[in-house]
């Protein structure tokens, strides 16, 4: 399913997982979400709970320190394992965004699917604040009726108007089998470099690692190799 995630979910995933660890905890947890999505900034799911008066500053607060710290994080642990809460919260998201009739998995839906887990951290703090999933649900589809529309500023957005794009439009693009080597070796890259997300610079690596680009002969010819770019990305090897 994580192929139907949104960019913003995505980066709101990683951030969940880099705020456990910086709390020492091996496995992510709700409450490491809501803090993923809160970090993530200016989406469609905290537009939303500020549109109900939330203090986010307050949820982040609070879920860290009813969290606390662990002992001791396992250094060998880089992408942490789900609880079974989270897996739940996941899920409770995925039946929303079907309930809508999206075609992916945007913070907004992760938001309500962490409020729907009546039992959880997040769900408790927000409800503490007067969030109910009913309002939450209306608040949400408001502001994605408010980012549709062409008037809509959307200079918060890291793709402007291409994000709408990538969620619904974007899998159609993805059919060259080339296309996908590139992208697979573009992730490998970025797994090794220790990134939460595809830059750039793995796009780049992954082409002058595949022999049979063109564009990377071209590269190669003019003396960028991937020696060159990993010397000057110090303390990283690809």
């Amino acid at each position: 399913m994580n192929e139907r995630f949104s960019d913003r979910a995505r980066h709101a995933l990683a951030l969940a997982n880099q705020e456990a660890g910086k709390l020492k905890h091996n496995n992510l947890a709700p409450g490491h979400l809501m803090l993923g999505l809160i970090a993530e900034g200016k989406s469609v799911a905290t537009e939303a709970l500020r549109l109900l008066d939330v203090d986010l500053e307050k949820v982040r607060a609070q879920v860290r320190t009813e969290m606390g710290e662990g002992e001791r994080a396992s250094s060998a642990v880089t992408v942490r394992a789900q609880t079974q809460e989270t897996k739940d919260v996941i899920a409770r998201a995925i039946a929303e965004a079907r309930k809508i009739g999206h075609k992916y998995v945007g913070t907004e839906h992760l938001i309500l699917g962490l409020l729907g887990q009546e039992d959880s951290l997040p769900a408790r703090i927000l409800k503490a604040q007067g969030v109910r999933i009913d309002a939450l649900r209306e608040k949400t589809l408001a502001t994605l009726r408010s980012d549709l529309d062409p008037s809509h500023d959307l200079a918060h957005s890291r793709h402007g108007h291409f994000e709408w794009m990538h969620q619904a439009e974007l899998a159609k693009a993805f059919r060259s089998p080339k296309f996908w080597h590139t992208l697979i070796m573009a992730v490998d890259s970025a797994n090794r470099l220790g990134a939460g997300e595809i830059e750039h610079i793995h796009l780049l690596l992954a082409l002058l690692r595949d022999e049979e680009s063109p564009v990377g002969k071209l590269l190669r010819e003019k003396g960028v190799t991937a020696d060159w770019v990993r010397e000057r990305l110090p303390g990283n090897s690809v």
